[in-house]
Order: C-alpha cells, then sequence, then structure tokens
C-alpha cells in the first residue's frame, strides 16, 4: 500500500442515492456516467504526471509500503531521490533506518574517472533534481540526469507483495542512458547499510557472484540483495566498514570473505553503454 510523504489517504465522499424528479433520471444517471468518465481519465492522466521534484540527499520518508500478515509483514519507505530509507520485517526488526543511514546508487564513469553518487544521508553534489511519477499503487518512477548533462538514471521501484507464505520484497530496475557522444564504460553501483538488531557491530556478512546479504547473529532476521540482471559482468559485494563508497574506488572496502561486524551489502556491474543507448539492470532486495 502507498501513501504520499504525508502518509495521508485522499477520501472520495459520494452520496449513497440519486433522486431525480419530473422525469429527470435518465439525465441524471447520464451525467453520473459523464462523471465517472472524466474522473477516470483525470486520474488516469494524474497518474502519469510528474508527482514532485527533489534536490539531492534526502533522507525522508517520501513514499510508504507495506503488506502481509503478522508474520510476514514487510514495510518500506522510499525518499524523492529514488533511496530506501527504511525496510522493516517483521514489523519493528528495521535493517536501514537504524544507525547511519545509507542506501541508494551509484556511477563511475570509468575513463575521465568521474563519480555520481546518492546514498541518501549523503551524495556527489553533481545530480539534477529528481522527477518522480507514480504508475501504479505498487510502482513508484524516479527520472533525474547529473549536472553535467552525460547520464540519465531512471529508477523504477517495485513492490513485491507478502503473503501468508513469504514476505514481501522490493524490486529495483535501474536503466542508465548515456546522453553523451561517445560510447563510454561504466561500473555501476548499488549499496545498503544493514544495521540488524540492536547492536549494529556483530552481524554477519557474506557476499556471492549473484547475492549478498547481512543477518543478526544467530538464529535470526536478516537483508539480502540479490541480482536478477546476468548480461553484464556482476558481482555481490559487502563493504566493511560500511562508508559511503566512491563508485570509482569502491574496493577500497570490499571484504571478500565472511565477516562478522559492521558492513553494507551491495551489487556491482561493469557495463558498456554505446552513445544514446540505455541499458538496465534489476536486483531484489528481501528479508532473509
Amino acid at each position: 500500500m502507498r501513501t504520499d510523504k504525508d502518509n495521508q489517504y485522499k477520501k472520495w465522499d459520494n452520496p449513497d442515492s440519486v433522486t431525480s424528479t419530473n422525469g429527470g433520471t435518465n439525465m441524471t444517471f447520464a451525467r453520473i456516467i459523464f462523471s465517472a468518465a472524466l474522473l477516470a481519465v483525470s486520474t488516469a492522466a494524474c497518474a502519469q504526471q510528474p508527482q514532485s521534484t527533489a534536490d539531492p540527499a534526502s533522507t525522508t520518508c517520501s513514499y510508504s509500503y507495506f503488506s502481509g500478515p503478522l508474520t510476514t509483514f514487510t514495510r518500506y519507505c522510499l525518499s524523492a531521490n529514488g533511496n530506501i530509507v527504511q525496510f522493516d520485517s517483521p514489523s519493528g526488526f528495521e535493517y536501514i533506518n537504524n544507525g547511519g543511514l545509507l542506501e541508494g546508487y551509484g556511477i563511475c564513469d570509468v575513463t575521465p574517472n568521474v563519480a555520481y553518487y546518492d546514498y541518501a544521508s549523503t551524495d556527489s553534489g553533481n545530480w539534477g533534481p529528481t522527477t518522480v511519477t507514480t504508475p501504479n499503487a505498487t510502482t513508484q518512477v524516479f527520472l533525474r540526469n547529473t549536472a553535467d548533462g552525460i547520464w540519465q538514471l531512471k529508477q523504477t521501484i517495485v513492490q513485491l507483495k507478502a503473503s501468508a507464505a513469504a514476505t514481501g520484497s522490493v524490486k529495483i530496475t535501474m536503466a542508465l542512458k548515456n546522453l553523451s557522444t561517445v560510447s563510454r564504460n561504466v561500473t555501476l553501483l548499488r549499496i545498503a547499510n544493514v544495521n540488524n538488531g540492536p547492536v549494529p557491530t556483530n552481524d554477519e556478512f557474506v557476499s556471492s557472484f549473484n547475492a549478498a546479504f547481512g543477518q543478526e547473529p544467530g538464529a535470526s532476521w536478516g537483508l539480502g540483495l540479490t541480482t536478477n540482471t546476468f548480461t553484464f559482468a556482476h558481482n555481490g559485494v559487502v563493504l566493511s566498514p560500511p562508508l559511503a563508497p566512491d563508485p570509482c574506488h569502491y574496493v577500497t572496502n570490499i571484504q571478500n570473505f565472511a565477516i562478522v561486524g559492521d558492513g553494507a551489502i551491495g551489487h556491482v556491474y561493469a557495463i558498456a553503454i554505446p552513445k544514446g543507448a540505455t541499458k538496465t539492470v534489476t536486483m531484489t532486495y528481501k528479508p532473509i
């Protein structure tokens, strides 16, 4: 379920019955049908209109989603720049907004060695504003260009609802377009500082080619990030300490073995993007 940034719901009040006199029944119903059609057209049009824009580096919860019964309850919230700024499952077991909030995306334009990133609590300072649209009740689309006009990043973030049989998850599609007149090689990165439970320094982290996860020690809960795209060279990563990585130098904090401590999970892709072309990757956050 999605709410706006004030977590308010707009309520439409409709009459329970319609009364007409002097033979006006058909005209009254015609007006009702016309009004309903007009409302449907207006609603569809509004759903495709930009809803808001935001400046970089925002940790404010703007779009909140939740689903599932008590045992699989899953809730998360997005900033107006397309960062996950809150994620808990089960209810109250927070992964991201639990000290050192850090979740988002980074790009390294390899040849000039230029980095662009936004991890909610900090950013690279070279982004334009974000335009947000809502295609449907489970989807937010975030579109922004880099300030130099070279890149356009389109994020489509979709709620996969929890059920009685499974926790919910968040599917993120990042489509990166090369707006320049030359082909470019990039490193595309997604990371989250995962703090499980009350003590952030004793969590267990591990990564593989396809995934990375962090969990509270023992028989407890955790959060994983798994790729759904296998077209490009890619790898799950664990970063410790979980500092905001420069996408051009992220390897500094990579841990190539399972660790116990304070860490972040992520996924990295190496992509060649021809001039004017768009390349797309998809990944999923899911409680484990």
